[in-house]
C-alpha cells in the first residue's frame, strides 16, 4: 500500500515538472530561441580571419568580395549574427546582405562588383523642389546614387537600405514649402524736370533704408549717373507713391506705361517685357545680279527681371536687372538700338517700395510750320515754311514693391498697396 502511493506521487511529480518544462518553452520568444549568437574576442584581427571565425562559430557562410580587408578590435559576447556583422563591418565601410541561407560582404560603393546584391532601387517624387536643384544639394557622397528626371521631378535612388533612407530623410528636409514673392511694379515715363521733382520730394519723403554693402546711403538709385543711392523707403507702398505722382500725370508730365504684378518663388527668376517686335528687311548681295532679302527682327521695350530671397528677418534681397531699349532709323536706313540696363541687388522689407531711376532717353522730333497754300508752292514754298527739330529727354522710373507670401497665406492680403 505504501509502495503504491510512493509510485503515484512520483507519476505526479514527474507530470508536474513536464508541466513547467513546457510552460519554460512556450515563454522563450521563437526568435530568441532559434537566433544564432556570436560569442568571440578579436584583438586588431584581420577582418578576413575575423569572418572565418564568425562563420565556423555560426556555421553560416559568410562570403566576402576580394577587396574587403582591414582590421578588427572588437569583443562580441552573445550578439546575434547580423548585429555582430554590422559591429565589425560598419565602422571599416563595409555592409553585408543576405542572400538565401548565406551572408554577401562588400562595400556600399556602386563600383562594387556586389553593389547589385547589396543595393535597392526607390523613386521619390518631389513636391516644391525642383529635382535637379534637391540632388544638387544632396551630399557629395551620395551623388553617384541619385539620377534626376526633370519632367516628372523625381529623384532614382539606388543604394543600401541605410543609403536609401538617408537620401529619403535629406529629400524629405529639403522638399518643403517655400515662401513666394509677389512684386508690384509701377513703370512710368517722365520728363526730365518731372525726375527731378521726384528725387527730391522721395528723398524728404521717404526714408533711406539699408542696401548693398559699400554703397553710399542716399536715396534713389540713378542707374546711368552711377549714383548708388540705396533706396528709398515709402511706407505707404505703391498707393503713396503713386498718389505723390498724380499730379504730374494729370498735367502730361508723366505718363504711365504699364502696372504688372508677378510672383517668384524664394530664389527663383521672374521676368516680364513690355515692348515689341520691330521688323526690318536686310538685303544682301554677292556682288552679282543675286540678291536676297529676310526680315530681321529687334526686340525693343522695357524688361524687368528680379530674383527674391527672403531672410530669416522677414527682409528681401531683390537682385534687380532693368533694361530699356529703344530702335530709331540710322543714316544708312539700318536702325539703331539704345539700351541701358543695369543689374544690383538690394535690401528692402516686406512692402517696402523701391524706386529705380536714371533710364534715361533723348528723342528727336522734327517739325513742320508753313503758311497756309503758300508753303505749298513749287520752290517759292520753301520760303514760306519751316522745320524744326526738337530734342526732348524722358526718363523711366520703376517702382517696386515686394509682399512676401509665406505658404498658406492668401494672395491677396494688402488691398491698400493695390493698384486699382
Amino acid at each position: 500500500m505504501v509502495e503504491a502511493y510512493r509510485r503515484s506521487r512520483r507519476r505526479k511529480t514527474s507530470i508536474i515538472a513536464l508541466i513547467l518544462i513546457a510552460t519554460l518553452v512556450t515563454l522563450v520568444p521563437p526568435s530568441t530561441a532559434n537566433e544564432i549568437l556570436v560569442t568571440n574576442v578579436f584583438d586588431s584581427t584581420d577582418l578576413s580571419s575575423v569572418l572565418r571565425d564568425v562563420s565556423a562559430q555560426t556555421g553560416v557562410n559568410i562570403i566576402a568580395e576580394p577587396a574587403v580587408q582591414g582590421w578588427v578590435t572588437l569583443e562580441l559576447f552573445d550578439v546575434p549574427l547580423e548585429k555582430a556583422l554590422e559591429m565589425i563591418l560598419t565602422p571599416l565601410g563595409y555592409t553585408f546582405v543576405k542572400v538565401d541561407d548565406y551572408y554577401v560582404v562588400g562595400s556600399a560603393d556602386v563600383a562594387s562588383p556586389i553593389f547589385p546584391l547589396l543595393s535597392r532601387t526607390e523613386v521619390v517624387k518631389l513636391n516644391y523642389i525642383g529635382a535637379d536643384r534637391a540632388a544638387n544639394q544632396l551630399s557629395d557622397h551620395f551623388k553617384a546614387n541619385v539620377k534626376v528626371n526633370t519632367v516628372e521631378n523625381t529623384v532614382t535612388i539606388t543604394g543600401t537600405e541605410a543609403q536609401v533612407a538617408r537620401i529619403k530623410a535629406d529629400l524629405a528636409l529639403l522638399d518643403q514649402p517655400s515662401p513666394q514673392v509677389v512684386l508690384e511694379a509701377v513703370v512710368m515715363e517722365v520728363t526730365v524736370d518731372a525726375g527731378n521733382s521726384l528725387r527730391a520730394d522721395w528723398r524728404y519723403e521717404g526714408k533711406s533704408g539699408p542696401s548693398d554693402p559699400g554703397m553710399p546711403g542716399s536715396g534713389f538709385i540713378d542707374f546711368v549717373s552711377g549714383i548708388w543711392g540705396g533706396k528709398i523707403s515709402l511706407t505707404g507702398g505703391l498707393h503713396q507713391a503713386l498718389a505723390s505722382i498724380k499730379f504730374l500725370v494729370d498735367s502730361g508730365k508723366a505718363r504711365i506705361h504699364a502696372s504688372p504684378r508677378l510672383a517668384a518663388l524664394d530664389g527663383e527668376s521672374a521676368e516680364i517685357f513690355l515692348g515689341k517686335d520691330r521688323y526690318y528687311l536686310v538685303t544682301t548681295s554677292n556682288g552679282a545680279a543675286t540678291t536676297s532679302s529676310r526680315l530681321e527682327s529687334i526686340r525693343t521695350g522695357i524688361s524687368l527681371k528680379f530674383t527674391p530671397r527672403v531672410a530669416a528677418d522677414g527682409q528681401v534681397f531683390l537682385k534687380i536687372q532693368p533694361e530699356v531699349s529703344d530702335a530709331v532709323e540710322g543714316p544708312d536706313g539700318l536702325p539703331l538700338v539704345s539700351t541701358r540696363r543695369a543689374s544690383t541687388t538690394v535690401l528692402v522689407r516686406d512692402g517696402e517700395t523701391l524706386v529705380i531711376g536714371g533710364l534715361k532717353l533723348e528723342s528727336e522730333y522734327e517739325s513742320e510750320s508753313k503758311v497756309p497754300l503758300l508753303g505749298d508752292l513749287p520752290v517759292l514754298g520753301l520760303l514760306f515754311s519751316s522745320t524744326k527739330k526738337e530734342s526732348v529727354e524722358t526718363e523711366t522710373v520703376i517702382l517696386i514693391s515686394p509682399k512676401i507670401l509665406y505658404p498658406g497665406q492668401p494672395a491677396e492680403v494688402r488691398d491698400d498697396d493695390s493698384l486699382h
